[in-house]
């Protein structure tokens, strides 16, 4: 089972695009141990822990807890554990990080990149830029296969390539960027052409660093060559089962958009996943009938019922807009995969032609 724990609703940055209320809630060490029991009660062979805020470091004393407690069961249960965790990085140290190699804590750490400084602030408007240099250093030192996650708005859209660029620059080999997806952030029809040629100046990049020896993964190009690699979806939608969340309260949600939602409360981590809710969310139409005959439905997001529920209301409509971008990126993931293809033949195949989890 993989779950993710809505650690703390607490956060030290005021980024201007987050969505997140910044309550005075965090999950306590006993709600925690019960999501892990709960979680070692199911009989499979490798369990998953997504590490969630607000920053979950502020919550660093439950992660660590959680963490141990669930390596004693991994000894007496023989089975495996990963973990991952988004922070803003802000509160990263040397021991934090030896704790997470020796446990595998993989972690991401939101940053913008050229344009960190413009929403990612501190509460008093100082920017975290300068705070964020040596953190970068040190999490690269112990995970070089870190992943950066820069969050792009319609305002810093004409910076998106010089921060991809940024974070490549910086030593990051893996970056990820995620499209503002609040249903009030602003995007307009005429940033479709800036988009484009942002993710064509990305592309650009790639293709010269792979002809200089060099790969360097765009997770966002990467998704869509695999899917058509392997024929397999971008996005599986099991809502319920792929990866539902515990609240900080140790309420259970079908996945992340829907946490705090009564109407999609299923359960709780004492007393396990209510099966009848379950059922339910697990029949609910996710995918549009509209994109059902689209070619390029199999390498795009129409599936994922958060975005959808958090751009349109509903779980089985696409956004308008969403459905351009997704043709946007595909095109020029497309344009890249050919030229790797052409530099690469079969070692093509090896890379892009593997199932990962994430």
């Amino acid at each position: 089972m993989n779950l993710t724990l809505h650690l703390t609703k607490t956060c030290n940055l005021a980024c201007a695009y987050c969505y997140q209320k910044h309550e005075q809630e965090t999950m306590s060490i006993q709600t925690a141990r019960a999501a892990a029991d709960m979680v070692f009660s199911y009989p499979h062979k490798a369990h998953g822990f997504s590490l969630y805020g607000g920053e979950p470091l502020l919550a660093r004393e439950v992660i660590e807890d959680l963490v141990t407690y669930a390596a004693q069961k991994t000894e007496r249960t023989g089975r495996t554990v990963r973990y991952k965790m988004t922070t803003n990085g802000t509160l990263l140290d040397e021991e934090f990080l030896c704790f997470a190699g020796k446990h595998q804590i993989a972690i991401a750490l939101s940053h913008d990149g050229a344009a960190q400084d413009i929403s990612r602030r501190f509460p008093n408007g100082r920017g975290t830029a300068k705070t964020l240099e040596p953190k970068i250093d040190m999490l690269l030192k112990h995970q070089p296969n870190a992943v950066a996650l820069a969050t792009v708005t319609p305002h810093t859209l004409p910076d998106m390539a010089d921060s991809v660029l940024w974070l490549y620059k910086r030593g990051f080999i893996r970056v990820n960027t995620a499209l503002d997806a609040r249903p009030d952030a602003g995007w307009a029809e005429d940033d479709l052409a800036t988009l484009g040629a942002q993710y064509r100046a990305i592309g650009d990049y790639l293709i010269a660093r792979a002809q200089n020896g060099q790969l360097l993964d765009y997770l966002n190009f990467t998704a869509k060559i695999r899917a058509h690699v392997t024929g397999k979806g971008c996005i599986t939608c099991e809502l319920g089962l792929t990866q539902p969340s515990a609240d900080t309260d140790g309420k259970l949600y079908p996945c992340n958009q829907f946490v705090g939602q009564t109407a999609f409360q299923m359960g709780d981590v004492w007393q396990g996943v209510d099966m009848e809710k379950l059922k339910d969310f697990c029949t609910r139409k996710v995918s549009p009938s509209i994109c059902e005959s689209c070619a390029l439905a199999g390498r795009c997001r129409h599936a994922c019922a958060c975005l959808n529920f958090q751009q349109t209301g509903r779980l089985d409509r696409v956004s308008p807009a969403q459905c351009e971008m997704e043709r946007i990126v595909i095109a020029e993931a497309d344009r890249v995969g050919k030229a790797l293809y052409e530099l690469m033949g079969d070692a093509f195949l090896d890379r892009f032609g593997q199932v990962t989890a994430g």
